[in-house]
């Protein structure tokens, strides 16, 4: 009953203090972005194999699945959307026959939604170039604007954070594939990685024991309501972060969801963490990440969970969405 009364109010409270601790370490940031397979392609061609990546894009590896998709689609992605119409299960089953979490490959669900995205994208090709007005007039909001063009296709719809959206309009936007006139409209991507990150540096803090113990808890699925709550909260931090730090949304999100993927991973605890957060940051960080902080994890000097005594480990809540 606690917990219920908790959920109907404010659950999570966002520390403004360490938002801007954050943003302090973080505001050295350049973002450089490498050469990839489809730099060189046409601008909506780059944008159709962007969008059908990102369509099928949640719980697994990102790089793993890019470059799968890449070796699979490139470089005649527009002519390949009549028969991705048409993908099977057993197709990407094959394509992800060696992801070590096979569980993760979901090859059903996967293949309805890439062939949804490939019809949905075949229309708007053909009524009137919708996607190559996007291109020449690259709005964000408003009528016929990125978010609501791309809230026609099944795949990127069912989550009030619209996610997979805001992902998309990221990295368009940081790849220079779509430079829309209205950047400040891009919002957060919140997923699992960024909600670990932002409960254990102190960010975003529980309101109550009810709150913490539920997110100690075992439970499975996480309560919906609660889910919700706490992306919102991470929403409302991640703005807060990059307002102080002068990082537009796209770059502090792919930065931070870096951190959290790489470095604040799910199986750490208080006897893990010292030594894995203030070793020397590994080989395989981007370089502009590991320049941040001489030590592994950037915000060891005030993450809350390494910091502070009797302070949780946060895990995020397990939810299996294809929105999460």
């Amino acid at each position: 009953m606690s917990l219920d009364r908790d959920l109907d109010g404010d659950p999570f409270r966002v520390d403004l203090f360490r938002c801007r601790d954050a943003a302090l370490v973080l505001a050295p940031f350049r973002d450089r972005h490498a050469v990839q397979p489809w730099t060189d392609l046409p601008g909506i061609d780059q944008l159709v194999f962007k969008t059908l990546f990102i369509s099928v894009c949640h719980q697994m590896n990102w790089d793993v699945l890019q470059s799968a998709m890449a070796e699979w689609l490139l470089p005649d992605v527009g002519s390949r959307l009549e028969a991705l119409a048409g993908t099977t299960p057993r197709q990407i089953a094959v394509l992800l026959q060696d992801y070590p979490k096979q569980e993760r490959v979901r090859a059903v669900e996967r293949s309805r939604m890439l062939r949804e995205t490939a019809r949905s994208l075949t229309e708007m090709l053909a009524a009137g170039g919708r996607l190559s007005r996007l291109l020449e007039s690259p709005l964000l909001e408003g009528p016929c604007g990125f978010y609501e063009t791309i809230a026609t296709i099944a795949a990127f719809t069912g989550d009030p954070f619209d996610k997979k959206a805001r992902v998309l309009a990221h990295d368009l936007y940081r790849e220079g594939i779509v430079k829309f006139c209205d950047p400040e409209n891009l919002k957060p991507a919140v997923e699992y990685h960024l909600i670990r990150l932002y409960l254990r540096s102190g960010r975003v803090v529980p309101a109550s024991d009810a709150v913490c113990d539920e997110l100690l808890g075992d439970n499975w699925p996480a309560r919906p309501r609660l889910v919700k709550l706490l992306r919102g909260a991470v929403d409302v931090a991640m703005r807060q972060t990059a307002l102080y730090s002068g990082i537009d949304i796209a770059t502090l999100n792919y930065l931070e969801w870096q951190i959290g993927r790489s470095i604040c991973v799910e199986e750490l605890g208080p006897e893990l963490a010292p030594l894995h957060c203030e070793a020397p940051a590994p080989p395989d960080m981007p370089n502009e990440v590991r320049a941040l902080a001489p030590c592994r994890c950037p915000f060891a000097g005030f993450c809350s969970s390494l910091n502070e005594p009797g302070y949780p480990w946060f895990r995020e809540p397990q939810f299996q969405k294809s929105i999460y």
